[in-house]
């Protein structure tokens, strides 16, 4: 029995070496070569130790729920970086050089106290996640439509009055959430975003919805509760692939194609959580 657990407590450090994932920074930098992934969530930190480049192979990092202010400019040195999480921090700003990360593919900032994005944001060639909800973002710049690998943008309960024209050229984007904002247009071509699934313009100041998007043939679901619009576009009756719509008691539908009256479900909305009455299975 005796061997059995000195045969365990041999085996543990290298498990943990094997699966390359970190929760403290002493086992983290006494072990730099094997470290893919940095996790460290809730532990009240306010600050991130400047040497995340001493990791040379490191994919992953989580610092969700903590006190982050700012990241440090080794960051940008971590060229293998896939995956940045950093929800529900107090981070300022995101520094001009992250268009380093070459190779990030999902960065998440929701909840922090962003109320600008860099230029350069839009110069992450394989991103295709970017989740900005609840931060004090009046606009987003126009080079976000070069991120032609974007499949979901979330940039719900921001200070938003407009979106910009180059979101239009987002081809591979399937996920659109920009609810909770102060929006009151959208581009007339929103409906070349050909690959979108789902769009939620929830909580608005829209005036209109415009025609262009029942182009969008892809388009599964649909929140347009309290949106500001009052009448939705009657393109929307052709989109064989709509199954969920929500609206709230004011706003006038589109008349339902009988080919899929059957599918397209609309949902009268009176709460106005939409985690409630939306369990939307998109992520």
């Amino acid at each position: 029995m005796k061997n059995l657990l000195c045969i365990l407590l041999f085996l543990v450090p290298i498990i943990g070496r094997a699966d390359g994932v970190y929760r403290n920074w002493d086992d983290a930098l006494a072990d730099k070569e094997f470290v893919r992934v940095l996790h460290m969530t809730y532990r009240a930190m306010d600050t991130i130790p400047d040497v995340l480049d001493q990791f040379p192979n490191l994919e992953e990092i989580n610092f969700s729920n903590n006190r982050i202010a700012y990241l440090p400019p080794s960051i940008l040195k971590c060229h293998k970086l896939k995956k940045l999480v950093l929800f529900r921090n107090k981070i300022k700003a995101l520094p001009d050089g992250i268009y380093q990360l070459e190779r990030l593919e999902h960065l998440s900032v929701s909840y922090n106290d962003l109320t600008t994005l860099p230029d350069s944001i839009g110069y992450l060639p394989s991103l295709t996640v970017l989740y900005l909800n609840g931060n004090d973002i009046v606009s987003l710049p126009a080079s976000i439509g070069q991120l032609k690998k974007l499949v979901s943008l979330r940039v719900g309960s921001n200070r938003l009055e407009k979106l910009p024209p180059e979101i239009t050229q987002l081809k591979s984007l399937q996920l659109l959430d920009i609810g909770n904002n102060y929006i009151e247009a959208l581009p007339e071509n929103i409906g070349d975003l050909s690959e979108l699934h789902f769009f939620y313009l929830q909580q608005n100041r829209l005036v209109t919805i415009p025609e262009s998007l029942g182009k969008c043939k892809k388009l599964q679901e649909l929140d347009v509760v309290r949106c500001g619009a009052l009448r939705m576009p009657a393109s929307l009756a052709d989109i064989a692939k709509l199954e969920e719509v929500y609206v709230d008691e004011r706003i006038i539908v589109f008349y339902q194609n009988p080919l899929y009256r059957y599918r397209q479900r609309i949902t009268v909305v009176t709460s106005f959580d939409p985690n409630i009455y939306r369990p939307s299975k998109a992520e």
